[in-house]
This record gives structure tokens, C-alpha cells and sequence, in this order.
């Protein structure tokens, strides 16, 4: 399983990270453990970093890993996702077709 580095010494293994949320220069990082990194990185710098791991931007301030989406519903007119940890999180209108893509690749076992 291979880590990634975020900043300092401090690292994380892409499937411990259930989604992470933008808040201006700064981005939080929830794991499945409970455990929350308050990053001074961008959501688009994780972004390009997590990117080969499958993680995907359903709006402008979150990221997900597809591995740790437990429900979905793109319907109007607010579409979320469910993740592992129970939190929701917003798909925007202009992502929400990519979104479809992906959570076929989830359903066929793909992701």
C-alpha cells in the first residue's frame, strides 16, 4: 500500500481517505478512521496529487474516493453522494454526468 506524502512527515495511503473539502487555501482531509488533516494545500494541488488513485471532484470544494461511496442520488434538486463515514456530499449540475460514469465503473466493480 503506497502513502502519500501531504506535507512534513505526515502521509496517508489513498484508500484510508474518504473525501477531502476545500475551505479557500486551506483543505481538510477526512479519513476512515475519524481522523481530520487540516492542509495549507489546495483542493486542485490534492486534486492533481490523488487523481491516478481514482479520486474524483463532484464540486468545487470536495474530492472523493469512489471506494468509499456507500449511496448516491443524482436526482434534483440537490444531488449528493453518501460516502463510508456517513457524511453527504454535494454533486454539482455540471459534474453530475461524469458522476453517472463513475458510479457505473462502481456498480460493474471497476473502482
Amino acid at each position: 500500500m503506497e502513502k502519500i506524502l501531504l506535507v512534513g512527515k505526515t502521509s496517508v495511503s489513498a484508500e484510508s481517505v474518504v473525501y477531502m473539502k476545500a475551505d479557500s487555501n486551506y483543505s481538510d482531509v477526512y479519513l476512515e478512521d475519524g481522523q481530520i488533516l487540516t492542509l495549507s494545500k489546495t483542493l486542485k494541488e490534492l486534486e492533481s496529487m490523488f487523481e491516478p488513485y481514482g479520486f474524483f471532484r463532484t464540486h468545487k470544494s470536495f474530492l472523493i474516493n469512489p471506494k468509499h461511496v456507500v449511496s448516491s442520488s443524482v436526482y434534483e434538486p440537490k444531488p449528493n453522494v453518501r460516502l463510508s463515514n456517513n457524511h453527504c456530499v454535494d454533486i454539482s449540475r455540471r459534474r453530475k454526468n461524469d458522476f453517472l460514469q463513475v458510479r457505473r465503473k462502481i456498480k460493474a466493480g471497476q473502482i
